[in-house]
């Protein structure tokens, strides 16, 4: 008798269980909705007292040592790194013969562009004053394009890669690294004056959502074998 067809197993992916629970997915999504609605709004009506308070504290807090740290890590969470980043995830499940997961990493990370390209001119808000900054960007500001994008390219590699880890300790300290380095970059953009708080935290509220998108899609069209 011929031998039923099985298909292969759902790829090992972080976030799979959360994102077959169709009501706490769209809670999440629901509740940052309004968040985004929120901070859209306020950044639209001028600079908050919040914005204006966080930065002048950076600024009076700035030295040296923080500011060669700060410019460190915003390097890093750059376009051209996260570009690097994204790439070599994508190549490494490609060589794997992966394509389902290389395919979800390079959608996550290229929607990533995408909406900051899209969201930045819908809402055309301003840097801080030059005075305030310590790195040139010509860009607008809301949302900060390295905080939403390293959270959502981070944020896909480790969904993708931090299950393949077999030890414990490692694992555990892959997601820790994964979600400190977004909100480490989200911080040195206000210390360098580049950007609001509340661009930074649209970045990170924009960018968790996305990725809560991509990986459900995910995780939902893949059809689990019977």
């Amino acid at each position: 008798m011929p031998t039923a067809y099985r298909q292969p197993p759902p790829p090992d992916v972080a976030w799979t269980s959360l994102c077959r629970r169709t009501p706490i997915v769209a809670a999440l999504i629901a509740t940052a909705a309004v968040l985004i609605t929120a901070l859209t709004w306020q950044v639209t009506s001028g600079v908050s007292p919040m914005d204006i308070a966080v930065l002048d504290w950076m600024i009076a807090h700035r030295g040296e040592a923080l500011t060669d740290i700060a410019t460190v890590i915003t390097d890093l969470g750059d376009t051209l790194s996260m570009t690097i980043l994204a790439v070599l995830a994508v190549g490494w499940f490609v060589l794997r013969r992966d394509l389902p997961v290389a395919t979800l990493v390079a959608i996550t990370s290229l929607g990533a562009g995408v909406l900051v390209w899209v969201i930045k001119r819908l809402v055309g808000r301003h840097r801080p004053p030059e005075t305030s900054r310590l790195v040139f960007e010509p860009s607008l500001s809301y949302p900060s394009g390295h905080t939403l994008g390293s959270t959502v390219v981070v944020g896909i590699v480790a969904i993708v890669l931090v299950p393949q880890i077999t030890k414990h300790w490692l694992r555990s300290a892959a997601n820790v690294l994964a979600a400190a380095f977004p909100l480490a970059v989200g911080c040195s953009r206000v210390y360098l004056g580049v950007h609001w708080t509340t661009d930074v935290l649209a970045g990170w509220i924009i960018g968790l959502v996305w990725l809560v998108l991509c990986v459900t899609a995910f995780t939902r069209g893949w059809r689990a074998p019977e």
